[in-house]
């Protein structure tokens, strides 16, 4: 199993330093987050071991053409363009291909592509247009021509959110997913987080740990998909009981950046959960994904969470 920090690389971001942190930490390397379109001036293959992908929270009424619905998230030509390369479905998909050959440059073992859709509303109110079928099958398209672009030894992870798509990992959602996508070089990369978030009843890490467990073992033989694990801890059920269906006045950016990240706490396990949770995935991959104050890498919350996991550092 290799152990990864989540990191997006700033312009003055060394690797002999970025190296250093990594040995302190006795982790493997970064999990690379690769958001544009062309191949960082400084590139960072030397530690990448995986890189995610950029991802488009709102994109099924673009793709599918529903203008109306559309234009409540994207009200001007300016803002689709900005999001999706272009005005059309091809110009998404060259922004799309872009992305993963940038990705790409770092030399990863994987990549992680996130699978969910949510109109800016419906992170307030719940009341989902399109259902998690619907997601899985648009995402099978898009993905089926971007798939070329990957070489078959680069492993493809498809990662839950707490909003349609994989979702809460219903086996029969799973199987019929995968069941459309092209080649065997595709998997499952749980975030622990999500999944929490995904369920407001849960009030403990040991909650969490139990809930997470349930989940995997209930896929049976499709448990085998889960290639990695975005490790951290959310207990937002309070929050979201609070705000359940009080939609601001004014949506901006920032309103909705801060209401999912109260949601998505991404902060470190501090109890024997992530241990359980790791014994029970046995996956190949653990990147501590965790919120820290500015770019650089939250050295303390990952000492605490990689001792939650029983590696003493």
């Amino acid at each position: 199993m290799k152990q990864t920090v989540s990191h997006y690389m700033m312009s003055d971001d060394r690797i002999s330093g970025l190296k250093e942190i990594l040995d302190r930490l006795g982790l493997d390397g970064i999990e690379n987050l690769i958001y544009g379109r062309k191949p960082s001036s400084h590139p960072a293959d030397s530690v990448t071991v995986g890189c995610h992908l950029a991802y488009w929270p709102v994109w099924m009424d673009f793709y599918l053409g529903n203008k109306e619905s559309l234009a409540e998230d994207f009200p001007t030509k300016e803002s689709i363009v900005e999001n999706f390369g272009g005005e059309t479905v091809e110009d998404w998909l060259g922004m799309i291909g872009d992305n993963i050959r940038a990705a790409l440059a770092e030399k990863p073992e994987y990549l992680v592509w996130h699978v969910a859709h949510c109109r800016n509303k419906e992170i307030w109110t719940r009341r989902f247009h399109y259902t998690s079928r619907e997601v899985l099958e648009k995402t099978a398209e898009v993905y089926r021509p971007a798939a070329h672009v990957v070489p078959p030894d680069v492993l493809v992870l498809f990662e839950n959110i707490f909003w349609p798509g994989l979702y809460k990992l219903d086996p029969a959602e799973v199987d019929y997913f995968f069941s459309l996508l092209p080649g065997d070089n595709v998997g499952i990369m749980l975030d622990t987080s999500h999944l929490m978030a995904a369920n407001p009843d849960l009030t403990s890490e040991s909650d969490g740990a139990d809930y997470i467990c349930s989940v995997v073992n209930r896929l049976g033989s499709l448990k085998s998909l889960i290639k990695g694990i975005h490790l951290s801890c959310s207990l937002s059920g309070e929050y979201q009981r609070q705000t359940a269906g009080k939609i601001p006045k004014a949506v901006s950016e920032e309103t909705i950046r801060n209401h999912i990240i109260s949601i998505d706490q991404h902060r470190p396990f501090e109890t024997d959960a992530a241990k359980r949770i790791v014994d029970c995935v046995e996956p190949l991959y653990v990147t501590h994904e965790l919120f820290g104050d500015d770019f650089s890498i939250p050295e303390e919350k990952v000492r605490r969470q990689m001792r939650a996991m029983g590696n003493f550092i």
